[in-house]
C-alpha cells in the first residue's frame, strides 16, 4: 500500500464515534502524524486500536495508560492541540 493510501485509511480510522474524540485526532492526524518518527506513528496506530471509551479517558486526562509508548503519544496529542491539563491511565 503506498504512502497516500496508508495515510487517508489512518484519517478515515482517526474518526471514531465521539465527536469530542475526533475533534482532538482529526486535526492531530492532519498536522503531525507525517512528521512523527516511525516508532511515534506505530504508538498513534496502536492508541487508534483502543476502544473509544479508553481514548477519551486518556486524551481527557482522566487516566494514563499503563503502556508508557502509548503514555508518550497520548501527551503528544493532547500537546499538539493544546489540551494538556496536567491529569493522569493500556487498552
Amino acid at each position: 500500500m503506498d504512502e497516500r493510501t496508508e495515510f487517508n485509511r489512518l484519517t478515515w480510522h482517526s474518526r471514531r464515534g465521539m465527536l469530542e474524540i475526533d475533534v482532538m485526532l482529526m486535526p492531530f492526524t492532519k498536522d503531525h502524524y507525517q512528521t512523527l518518527s516511525a516508532s511515534d506513528q506505530s504508538a498513534y496506530r496502536q492508541l487508534l486500536d483502543c476502544e473509544d471509551q479508553d481514548i477519551w479517558e486518556y486524551l481527557r486526562g482522566f487516566r494514563e495508560p499503563e503502556d508508557p509508548v502509548l503514555a508518550q503519544i497520548v501527551r503528544q496529542v493532547r500537546e499538539a492541540v493544546g489540551d494538556l491539563s496536567g491529569q493522569s491511565g493500556a487498552c
